[in-house]
């Protein structure tokens, strides 16, 4: 069942556009122990050179508390992760996840260099897309994620009298057993979230060596300033929602709801209104042409560059989404203490919570 599904999910998913994309019969087996759930040539762009050959980051571990030097080779490994469970031919995820690496790096690396999201093209656009899907999906938090949430079910279903084989019955799947099977499926499976992705209007968020971004050991973030009570907010479809992927140190990826910069440029013609037929109606604090310059970041796909205080908000997001490990170039995560001595939710990813 679950390596049907698996093999099947492979075969349909495309790497990029073209019809010849997945040609080649795909190797699913690996004899690599070591496997990263975030890429290593992603971790590199948050590290520096250090005395040896190996370039070094800096991590706090959000379980015991305290910072240590690691390198990208060593961060955020899981032996054997992405393993079908004690499969006799090997048979893993992990190959197919090189491959979207592979098509990924150059892509970002690019992105590095010139610092502005319209020279994408439409296939390199497509490439990022999917290796944030995948980014999303592959972690050892979202795994957690999914058992918290199938826990919480099978506890719901288990007080209102159902047995263990009932609750198997009414779930699908073991709570016991077959988190693994539903994580790796669900890894699988991504295609159909790719055009949520490529919906957004891309942006890039800068900042400096002297505030640089966090990165964690999950890395793509969300958040929603709209409030739809009970439904909650941070659906990769629900209006207002913002996605944001650390690229680098000083370059971050920001994929928004279309419905913000249609917002923004309603703001640019109410106030274009006001200063061609009513400038005497416009409050003193407003600084109407540094608004005009602000939303026109939006509206033309500019960089932009971020103040100390939006750094440390994109950086906590980083923080409240991270399973366990938080990373920077430079040792410094006082934001990361303030936030565990302020919350202790924060010492893991996020939790489904039941009504």
């Amino acid at each position: 069942g679950i390596l049907i599904v698996i093999i099947l999910a492979v075969y349909q998913y495309p790497l990029y556009h073209g019809a010849d994309s997945m040609a080649d019969p795909l190797n699913l087996q690996t004899d690599v122990v070591r496997q990263h759930t975030v890429p290593r040539f992603l971790l590199k762009h948050f590290s520096a050179p250090g005395k040896s050959k190996r370039r070094r980051l800096h991590a706090f571990d959000k379980a015991r508390g305290c910072s240590y030097a690691t390198t990208p080779d060593d961060a955020t490994v899981r032996n054997t992760f992405y393993n079908l469970d004690d499969h006799p031919d090997r048979l893993s995820l992990e190959p197919l996840l090189g491959i979207y690496e592979h098509h990924a790096a150059p892509v970002i690396a690019a992105l590095l260099q010139h610092r502005d999201i319209r020279r994408l093209t439409e296939e390199e656009r497509y490439k990022l897309a999917v290796f944030v899907a995948v980014q999303r999906a592959r972690t050892f938090g979202e795994q957690q994620r999914i058992a918290g949430m199938v826990s919480v079910l099978a506890d719901k279903l288990a007080g209102i009298g159902a047995t263990a084989d009932q609750v198997t019955d009414v779930l699908g799947i073991s709570p016991d057993r077959d988190i693994r099977h539903v994580f790796l499926r669900l890894l699988a499976d991504q295609a159909p979230h790719i055009d949520h992705y490529l919906n957004k209007d891309w942006y890039l968020f800068e900042t400096t060596a002297d505030h640089p971004f966090y990165v964690s050991d999950n890395p793509v973030v969300l958040q929603n300033s709209n409030d739809f009570g009970p439904y909650g907010n941070l659906g990769l479809a629900v209006r207002g929602i913002e996605i944001y992927l650390p690229l680098s140190s000083t370059l971050m990826l920001a994929l928004y709801c279309p419905s913000i910069r249609e917002g923004m440029l309603q703001q640019r013609q109410d106030i274009e209104f006001l200063l061609a037929c009513a400038p005497h109606c416009i409050p003193a604090h407003m600084r109407p042409f540094e608004m005009l310059e602000h939303i026109r970041r939006y509206t033309d796909y500019l960089s932009f560059p971020l103040s100390q205080e939006n750094v440390t908000r994109y950086n906590s997001l980083q923080v409240q989404f991270s399973e366990q490990y938080v990373f920077c170039e430079r040792n410094d995560f006082t934001l990361v203490e303030k936030m565990l001595a302020d919350d202790e939710r924060y010492r893991t990813g996020p939790r489904f919570k039941a009504g």
